[in-house]
Protein backbone atom coordinates (compact mmCIF):
# COMPACT_ATOMS: atom_id res chain seq x y z
CA UNK A 1 0.00 0.00 0.00
CA UNK A 2 1.09 3.34 -0.91
CA UNK A 3 1.80 6.00 1.81
CA UNK A 4 0.22 9.48 1.57
CA UNK A 5 2.99 12.48 1.38
CA UNK A 6 0.82 14.56 4.01
CA UNK A 7 -0.56 12.82 6.85
CA UNK A 8 -3.84 13.59 8.27
CA UNK A 9 -3.77 15.00 11.65
CA UNK A 10 -7.35 16.04 12.69
CA UNK A 11 -10.60 14.98 12.00
CA UNK A 12 -13.94 17.50 12.48
CA UNK A 13 -17.24 16.12 12.75
CA UNK A 14 -20.19 18.24 11.38
CA UNK A 15 -23.50 18.12 12.51
CA UNK A 16 -26.58 19.29 11.29
CA UNK A 17 -28.76 21.87 12.94
CA UNK A 18 -32.27 23.55 12.59
CA UNK A 19 -31.05 25.83 15.04
CA UNK A 20 -27.26 26.88 14.60
CA UNK A 21 -27.47 29.48 18.22
CA UNK A 22 -29.74 27.10 20.21
CA UNK A 23 -27.04 24.12 18.85
CA UNK A 24 -23.80 26.32 20.47
CA UNK A 25 -25.84 27.24 23.20
CA UNK A 26 -26.28 23.89 24.36
CA UNK A 27 -23.06 22.38 23.68
CA UNK A 28 -21.34 25.61 25.72
CA UNK A 29 -23.98 25.30 28.30
CA UNK A 30 -24.67 21.95 28.81
CA UNK A 31 -22.16 19.60 27.22
CA UNK A 32 -19.33 22.27 28.50
CA UNK A 33 -17.60 22.81 24.98
CA UNK A 34 -16.41 26.68 24.40
CA UNK A 35 -18.08 28.64 21.15
CA UNK A 36 -15.07 29.08 18.57
CA UNK A 37 -16.78 30.80 15.41
CA UNK A 38 -19.64 31.79 13.26
CA UNK A 39 -20.34 32.50 9.68
CA UNK A 40 -23.04 34.23 7.85
CA UNK A 41 -25.51 36.68 8.35
CA UNK A 42 -27.88 35.07 8.98
CA UNK A 43 -25.23 32.02 10.81
CA UNK A 44 -25.12 28.90 8.47
CA UNK A 45 -21.72 27.80 9.82
CA UNK A 46 -20.23 27.83 13.56
CA UNK A 47 -18.11 25.66 15.56
CA UNK A 48 -17.50 24.69 19.00
CA UNK A 49 -14.41 23.21 20.41
CA UNK A 50 -12.97 21.59 23.98
CA UNK A 51 -8.93 21.45 23.78
CA UNK A 52 -7.99 20.05 20.58
CA UNK A 53 -11.51 18.51 20.56
CA UNK A 54 -14.07 19.99 17.53
CA UNK A 55 -17.28 19.95 16.21
CA UNK A 56 -18.99 22.02 13.51
CA UNK A 57 -22.73 23.23 12.99
CA UNK A 58 -23.97 22.92 9.65
CA UNK A 59 -27.77 24.75 8.60
CA UNK A 60 -29.26 21.89 7.63
CA UNK A 61 -33.43 21.17 8.74
CA UNK A 62 -34.25 18.36 6.27
CA UNK A 63 -31.06 16.59 8.11
CA UNK A 64 -32.32 17.29 11.49
CA UNK A 65 -36.32 15.65 10.69
CA UNK A 66 -34.89 12.62 9.12
CA UNK A 67 -32.98 12.43 12.59
CA UNK A 68 -35.44 12.89 14.84
CA UNK A 69 -38.14 10.87 12.86
CA UNK A 70 -35.15 8.04 13.64
CA UNK A 71 -34.88 6.95 10.11
CA UNK A 72 -31.02 7.03 11.53
CA UNK A 73 -28.66 7.94 14.58
CA UNK A 74 -25.77 9.43 13.66
CA UNK A 75 -23.09 8.71 15.81
CA UNK A 76 -19.70 10.38 17.37
CA UNK A 77 -17.17 9.51 19.67
CA UNK A 78 -15.31 11.59 21.60
CA UNK A 79 -12.42 10.61 23.49
CA UNK A 80 -12.02 12.22 27.18
CA UNK A 81 -10.35 12.32 30.38
CA UNK A 82 -12.13 11.88 34.18
CA UNK A 83 -15.08 10.00 32.59
CA UNK A 84 -17.21 9.64 35.67
CA UNK A 85 -16.33 13.19 36.72
CA UNK A 86 -17.51 14.62 32.94
CA UNK A 87 -20.75 11.94 32.81
CA UNK A 88 -22.10 13.54 36.45
CA UNK A 89 -21.63 17.08 34.69
CA UNK A 90 -23.41 16.19 32.11
CA UNK A 91 -26.57 14.35 34.13
CA UNK A 92 -26.22 17.44 36.46
CA UNK A 93 -26.59 20.10 33.44
CA UNK A 94 -29.45 17.87 32.42
CA UNK A 95 -28.30 16.24 29.40
CA UNK A 96 -30.28 13.09 27.95
CA UNK A 97 -28.24 10.15 28.86
CA UNK A 98 -29.36 7.30 26.85
CA UNK A 99 -26.87 5.12 28.02
CA UNK A 100 -25.29 5.21 31.33
CA UNK A 101 -21.89 4.88 31.65
CA UNK A 102 -19.82 1.79 32.62
CA UNK A 103 -17.13 -0.27 31.21
CA UNK A 104 -16.83 -1.51 27.93
CA UNK A 105 -15.84 -4.97 26.86
CA UNK A 106 -13.33 -2.89 23.72
CA UNK A 107 -11.59 -1.15 27.01
CA UNK A 108 -13.72 1.98 27.66
CA UNK A 109 -15.73 3.58 30.36
CA UNK A 110 -18.37 5.25 28.09
CA UNK A 111 -21.60 6.90 27.82
CA UNK A 112 -23.75 7.95 25.37
CA UNK A 113 -25.32 11.46 25.29
CA UNK A 114 -28.65 12.17 22.81
CA UNK A 115 -28.20 15.80 22.26
CA UNK A 116 -30.86 17.79 20.64
CA UNK A 117 -30.88 17.85 17.02
CA UNK A 118 -30.85 13.65 17.87
CA UNK A 119 -27.11 12.84 17.21
CA UNK A 120 -25.58 10.02 19.87
CA UNK A 121 -22.16 11.90 21.19
CA UNK A 122 -20.17 8.41 22.57
CA UNK A 123 -17.99 9.86 25.49
CA UNK A 124 -15.27 7.28 26.42
CA UNK A 125 -12.36 7.09 28.50
CA UNK A 126 -9.57 4.58 27.85
CA UNK A 127 -9.42 1.80 30.65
Amino acid sequence: MKVLSSTIHSTVPVVGTDDIQKSISYYTKVLGFLPDFQFGDPVVYAGVKSGEAEIYFAYDPDLVKAIQKEVFSPEIFIWITEADKLYQEHTNKGAEIIDAISDRPWGARQYVVKEINGYHLKFAQPL
